[in-house]
This record gives structure tokens, sequence and C-alpha cells, in this order.
């Protein structure tokens, strides 16, 4: 049996050991309570009758209208909705009434299966009413056929205690069913987010090692012939860098995301280094960012820059991180604007993931194009005590 559960803040799927898969299902015991409260009933409803009469019509026709009964209720209640409610209690008041002619007041007490089924179906300022006039019908009419007072009491306990009986065990399946709904959903919930989270870290980890490979690989084809030592070299730094696409394809796989700000900052510059780009590096008071801070900067330094190198004409790049009054600031300049890369925040699947990443930590990441072509990227996630701090609007950002 698999069930979700939260493991540092994200869902998911648990599968449960064999040892306790293998315990009594809580569901198949309330599952079970309506057919047994439903034959209780129809043995209680029925047995006066059956010590009473001495006729076999009157026992059978008092056991066939308890089967009845019971079966109409199990059917229309037992799987927590009620199937069409108006039909089944026009039913279970005919099998409570009309068997009267054969086989008397006794058989008043059955009418508890239509109280219940009054509880069941309607709302409780209806059914509380309607179900109490059953039970006092019930009461009336037994003592006027005994012409007992007790009898008759006696009758309208034993029609409310079968209203309740009834009633609880269907209010049981029907919590157990709304439960198991929700169970469901959270389950399609936390597949749902895991498939989103794959998607996001395979786009937001793998984009830059494969971009960079890439130019690695064109550049080693150029140099190939004209200059085997250096074109040497550069393949070396390609095997390195596609050994750390493998290590970033296993921890998206096992699920384990956290990146080193440093080491991004330093691939980020070669990488740009790589493609032709003046790059420039800045970099203050980092060095003791919690690690879901470093790991979402990184994330956002290594889209940002996978967007230069693959979708501007920027002939330089400057990138910042630094920490000020308790918030983590990454910024990223380049004069590439004129180029596809010089969209906002939400022109990519990869930067609306980045949106999401920073959002998630209570920070704000927005772009604008400055003058002379100019693409900007700031990102701030704040660091203080206990974690969020108040955000910084996209003006604030941008001012």
């Amino acid at each position: 049996m698999a069930y979700p559960v939260r493991i540092r803040g994200r869902f998911r799927v648990r599968v449960a050991p064999a040892g306790e898969a293998g315990q009594p299902d809580f569901r198949a015991l309330v599952a079970a309570g309506p057919v047994a409260a439903a034959a209780a009933v129809a043995l209680m409803a029925s047995f006066p009758v059956l010590a009473e009469r001495q006729s076999w019509v009157s026992w059978l026709l008092a056991l066939a209208c308890a089967g009845a009964l019971a079966g109409v209720h199990l059917t229309a209640f037992a799987h927590g909705r009620v199937r069409r409610p108006g039909l089944v209690l026009g039913v279970q008041a005919l099998l409570g009434y009309v068997p009267m002619l054969q086989l008397g007041a006794l058989w008043s007490t059955a009418s508890g299966f239509l109280a219940g089924g009054l509880l069941l179906a309607l709302r409780p300022a209806r059914a509380l009413p309607a179900a109490g006039l059953v039970c006092v019908a019930a009461g009336l009419v037994t003592a006027r056929g005994t012409a007992s007072a007790d009898a008759g009491f006696a009758a309208v306990v034993s029609a409310g205690v079968a209203a309740l009986v009834l009633f609880g065990a269907g209010a049981a399946v029907r919590l157990v069913a709304e439960r198991e709904e929700e169970r469901r959903e959270l389950k399609r919930s936390a597949i749902a987010e895991e498939r989103k989270r794959f998607s996001r870290d395979v786009h937001d980890l793998l984009g830059l090692s494969l971009s960079a490979i890439t130019l690695k690989g064109e550049l080693v084809d150029r140099l190939v012939i004209g200059q085997p030592g250096r074109a040497k070299e550069e393949l070396a730094e390609l095997l390195t860098m596609s050994r750390r696409a493998l290590a970033d394809v296993r921890t998206v796989a096992a699920g384990y995301r956290e990146l080193s700000l440093d080491d991004e900052c330093r691939a980020a510059a070669a990488v740009l280094s790589a493609a032709g780009t003046r790059v420039t590096v800045a970099r203050s008071g980092t060095g003791d960012l919690p690690p879901e801070v470093a790991t979402a900067l990184a994330a956002v330094l290594r889209e940002g820059v996978t967007n230069v190198v693959r979708h501007s004409t920027a002939s330089w790049c400057a990138f910042s991180v630094s920490k000020e009054d308790g918030t983590a600031w990454l910024e990223i300049v380049n004069d590439g604007a004129g180029g596809a890369g010089g969209g906002g925040a939400e022109s990519g699947s990869g930067l609306r993931n980045l949106v999401d990443r920073v959002e998630s930590l209570g920070g704000t990441l927005a772009t604008e194009v400055g003058a002379g072509g100019t693409h900007r990227l700031l990102a701030a996630v704040p660091v203080g005590c206990g974690g969020v701090q108040g955000r910084r609007t996209r003006d604030e950002l941008t001012a």
C-alpha cells in the first residue's frame, strides 16, 4: 500500500513495508459495519413477530420484508453516498408499514430502517424531526395495537436505537470514503509535485552543463586540426563537464538538489569565457548563506548564464552575488538584450521555474531591459533570523 508522507517540506509517496501492509485494514472493518447493523436491525424487527405469531405465512412475510429492508438499506447507504434517496425512502416506508396489515403492530419496530434512512439521506435540520416522527408513530401504532403504553414506549426506543445504529454505521462508512478520497487526492498532488520538481530540476541543472559541453565540442572541432595540443586540453575540460552533467542527473534522480554557489560561479565564468563573452564576477559576504538560499541563487545563476550563452548576442556579462541587510542578492547584467534572451521573467519555462524557486523562499526575481541594449536579472532572497523576511516588490528590485 502506498501513501504520501511529508519529508523535508515536500510530499513523497511511501510504500508500506510488507509487515505493515499485512495488518488488518481498518477500512474493511468499517465497511462491514453497515452489513452487521442492517442484519441486527432486521432480526430485531422480525423477532417480535416470530415470537408471537404461529402462522408460517407471518414468519415468512416477516423474514422476507426484514431481508428486503436490509438489502435496500445496504444498496443505498453502504457505499458512503446516498443513491436515489427519494426512491429508497419510499420503498423503506412501504416495507415498514404495509406489512402491518398482516403482521400487526409488532412489525412497527421495522420503521427504524426508515428513521435511519432519513438520518442518512437528509440534512440534520430536516432529518432529526422526520426520524423522530417515524419513531413516535411506531410507538403509537404499537400502543394502540397492544393496548399497552409500555409496549408503545418500548417500540419508540427500539425504533430509535435501530435508527441510531444504522446511522452510525453509515456515517462511519461515509467518513472513511471521504478520507479515502482525500488520500487519493493527496497522492495525486504528491505525484504531480514530484513530476514538476523533476522537470524543473532537469531543466535547471542540466541546461548550463549541456550548453557548455556543446560549446566545448564546437571549439574542439575547430582546434583539432590546427592546434591539436589546445584541442586536447579543451577535450579534457569537456570530459570534466560531461562527468559533472552525469553527477547532476544522479542528484535529480536521487532528489538531492543542493548546489554549491562557489562551484556555480566558477562554472558560469568558464562557460561564458568559452563562448567568447567577457565576464566580470563580484562576490561579497556569501560564505555563510543557508544551503537552501545558496542552492536557489546557484540555480538562478545557472539558468541566467545559460540564457546568455544560448539566446543572446552578448559580448560581455557581469554577475555579482552579495549579502546585505539580511538579504542575499544575485545580479546578472549583459549587453545582449537585442537577442531572444532579452525577454522578461515570463518568457520561458526556465525563468518561470526560477520564479517559483525564489518565491518559495520568500524572495523575488525580476528582469528588465535597460538603456544601450542591456539586460538585467535581479534576484533577492531573505536570509535573516527565522528564514523569511518581508519581500521586496518588483518596483523596488528594478529601481
